[in-house]
């Protein structure tokens, strides 16, 4: 029986891979480059994701029921479609032990200290393989458990934050950074708000796969509506002197929350927020590289290629030799110079034209 998925469900997983990360991951690059405007970099990076989002479902409603896989090369023909494949395939199998040593990186920093990276990063390997052996649907449900529980976390953490504001941080708008400034800063959020690009695999896997893009959009809008609240938090009571030297703004926000005299330290609030979003995120990667790899290759089994790719992102994600490398090199050199334009954008705006320009040549043999 083929696996379904919910509307809601897809709403949950495209929002939670889309915010826990950039909360945590790009809002130090958008300070670098916008300064106090880097809500506005926020903002026009969600105008892109929302761009990203369009593409990627009118990509995937040219042939519902079918992935990224199967319908790449009906509209690019054999050889064309196997390329556009393989450089998903690339970009799946190298974000994955990337996310990986991110996570393990931020725990050892922020929680465990002289705990082995290999030790953190063997858990959540095993966490996922569970969780992925299951299928889709599994992680679906779980995205609908863990989603609103984010949502209340990032809730939490903005309104315990607000006795630290401080109005005049964010002044004057615009005129430090300009245009250019603006732009620059959201570039990195704009390659982890664009997550809904997987929706070219998740469509068919849908029970009503042609109803699915208002729940792209929406999950889009809730998370770039978040980030955008929590940049101008950090910027309210941080300040830009020192943020952008900061590797994780949004935890020493919360590290500087001071309740009634007795409640301190909300550090257990983002902890929460990334590792739930870590975990989904590494979920769903790993579901579609596997499922993808198999339908690639002709397995008829897609959870055995699980136990291939399990011990290559493990020792993919020891690769990288500190935190700058697994966190600024990749997005630096990879993901946001040819991620962002090519597989979210260029290759998905390909299928479309493509797709749609030989649809009335594909149903004019039928009629």
């Amino acid at each position: 029986m083929k696996m379904k998925l919910t509307g809601i469900q897809v709403f949950w997983m495209i929002m939670i891979m889309d915010l826990g990360m950039t909360l945590v991951m790009t809002l130090t690059p958008s300070l670098q480059a916008a300064k106090q405007d880097a809500w506005l970099s926020i903002i026009v990076a969600g105008c892109i994701a929302l761009l990203v989002a369009l593409l990627a479902t009118q990509a995937a409603h040219l042939y519902p029921g079918q992935t990224l896989i199967e319908y790449s090369q009906k509209i690019l023909g054999t050889w064309l479609g196997k390329a556009v494949i393989v450089i998903y395939l690339v970009q799946w199998y190298t974000i994955i032990p990337i996310v990986l040593r991110q996570f393990s990186d931020l725990v050892q920093i922020k929680l465990l200290q002289g705990t082995p990276k290999e030790a953190i990063l063997l858990l959540m390997v095993l966490l996922i393989v569970y969780a992925t052996h299951g299928g889709i649907e599994g992680i679906g449900r779980c995205s609908e458990f863990l989603g609103p529980i984010i949502l209340f976390m990032v809730c939490l953490a903005l309104v315990a934050s607000t006795n630290n504001i401080h109005w005049k941080n964010i002044l004057p708008v615009y005129a430090d950074s300009g245009m250019m400034g603006i732009m620059g800063g959201a570039l990195a959020p704009a390659s982890y708000l664009g997550h809904s690009v997987e929706y070219l695999m998740f469509a068919s896997f849908m029970s009503q796969p042609r109803k699915g893009a208002p729940y792209a959009f929406g999950a889009v809008m809730t998370a770039t509506f978040f980030v955008v609240i929590t940049t101008m938090m950090v910027i309210f009571t941080i300040g830009v002197n020192l943020t952008p030297s900061m590797w994780y703004p949004f935890f020493e926000m919360t590290q500087k929350i001071s309740l009634f005299g007795f409640i301190d330290n909300f550090d257990a609030v983002p902890v929460v927020i990334w590792i739930a979003s870590v975990f989904i995120k590494l979920s769903v990667y790993l579901f579609i590289a596997s499922y993808g790899t198999a339908q690639f290759l002709h397995v008829r089994n897609w959870r055995s290629m699980l136990w291939f790719i399990a011990p290559v992102i493990f020792v993919f994600a020891l690769i990288p030799q500190n935190v700058t490398e697994a966190t600024t090199h990749y997005l630096n050199h990879y993901w946001v110079p040819f991620v962002l334009p090519v597989n979210m954008i260029i290759l998905p705006l390909l299928l479309v034209i493509v797709g749609k320009w030989r649809q009335p040549n594909r149903s004019t043999p039928a009629s």
